[in-house]
């Protein structure tokens, strides 16, 4: 039989029974393998030192001490709390990368951190319903307005939201980042301000030059019989001052972008950006012409249209908050305006089309669509033009 024997530290003490050799007194480093269980057993669970005990060399017997402090392969505290960490769960690769006593608790801290400054971040860098702080504003980056609270949907039968529904005639053509901040803003804005309300996107789907005054033409004969006054509205510009009237104007056209607010343009007779009109006067004005492709002039004649029309231009009063009443979302160095004059266009462009109007636009809705952008109801009218290429061969830039 084969008796396990523990080895004696002392120098030159064998164990009883012969056939084996005496511990050394200093023994070396082991060899090189991995600790634990799994390298002792790939080790044939041999230890420090071994005895094969028993007479006649009977099987091998082992004994091994524990690990012991300072000794090659002894696990210390630092290294437990470690090994327990990653036993634990967690990410190794991750934390193999922190300080030996970092914890995922600092960790998942910091992370709720940086997501409460990226909400405060958030809503200090919108523009809610406030001007921008200081006037200051980037030049080329327009500032997006924050996301809308839940609109107000106008009760029927509430009198308090009065006669009058306004059809919001938003001239359109590729601007639907500009879009998308627009409707639901409008929206809650004019809701608000109880305005009952319908906006129609007029969406140029032709491959004529942009024609802004034709879309408005169209959006009003397309309007409905539900709206008694329009606002002729562009898609860049949001109103931040709530004491902005929108109201049905009896008395005349009312400018509510006027010079003295709108923060580019500040000539007297200019009325373009906002202005509302009741569909009399409108119709009284035979609209707007068809006359101008591309960018710009089309409010001036419209001017011109107004007084001959025997009409009065009204304007906001007791507005102090100057040109930082509206926010003006269009980047010029983003969308490239089409101010380009071809032939007869640039003597065109100054005079008053005493002919043409409402009476003569020429169009086909190609779709009429209902949509609902960010829970804001708005129609969207694909609308292709017509173009006499004889009449107004800059309609084309070819």
């Amino acid at each position: 039989m084969s008796r396990r024997v523990r080895c004696s530290a002392r120098a030159g003490d064998t164990p009883a029974g012969g056939g084996g050799e005496a511990c050394p007194r200093n023994p070396g480093p082991p060899p090189a393998r991995p600790a634990g269980r799994k390298g002792a057993a790939r080790n044939g669970g041999a230890g420090p030192c071994f005895r094969a005990g028993g007479s006649g060399g009977g099987a091998a017997s082992v004994s091994r001490r524990g690990p012991v402090r300072g000794r090659p392969g002894a696990m210390g505290p630092a290294r437990r709390r470690a090994a327990l960490r990653l036993r634990g769960g967690g990410s190794p690769l991750l934390l193999g990368l922190l300080p030996g006593r970092f914890s995922v608790f600092p960790l998942f801290f910091l992370a709720l951190l940086l997501g409460f400054a990226s909400l405060l971040w958030l809503q200090l860098s919108c523009s809610g319903e406030g001007p921008v702080a200081g006037g200051a504003q980037s030049p080329g980056v327009p500032r997006q307005p924050c996301p809308p609270p839940a609109p107000l949907p106008p009760p029927e039968d509430e009198p308090s939201w009065g006669p009058h529904r306004l059809a919001l005639l938003v001239p359109f053509r590729e601007r639907f980042e500009e879009l998308l901040a627009f409707v639901p803003y409008m929206h809650r804005f004019l809701s608000k301000k109880r305005i009952r309300h319908h906006i129609f996107i007029l969406n140029q789907v032709d491959h004529f030059r942009f024609n802004r005054a034709s879309l408005i033409n169209v959006g009003f004969l397309e309007s409905g019989n539900d709206t008694d006054y329009i606002a002729m509205h562009d898609v860049d510009l949001l109103p931040l001052n709530e004491q902005l009237d929108y109201s049905f104007p009896e008395a005349g056209p009312f400018h509510v972008a006027s010079p003295e607010l709108h923060p580019l343009y500040h000539y007297k007779t200019y009325v373009g950006g906002i202005l509302l009109l009741t569909k009399q006067h409108y119709e009284l004005c035979n609209g707007m012409s068809n006359r101008f492709w591309g960018w710009g002039r089309e409010d001036d004649e419209f001017y011109r249209r107004i007084k001959g029309a025997g009409l009065q231009v009204r304007r906001p009063s007791g507005i102090t908050t100057g040109y930082e009443t509206f926010q003006h979302l269009h980047d010029p160095a983003w969308r490239k305006r089409d101010q380009k004059r071809i032939a007869a266009q640039k003597q065109e462009q100054f005079k008053v089309d005493r002919e043409g109007g409402l009476n003569n636009v020429r169009y086909r809705i190609e779709s009429r669509t209902a949509l609902s952008v960010a829970g804001a109801p708005c129609t969207v009218l694909n609308i292709l033009l017509d173009c006499d290429t004889d009449e107004t061969p800059w309609c084309t830039f070819g």
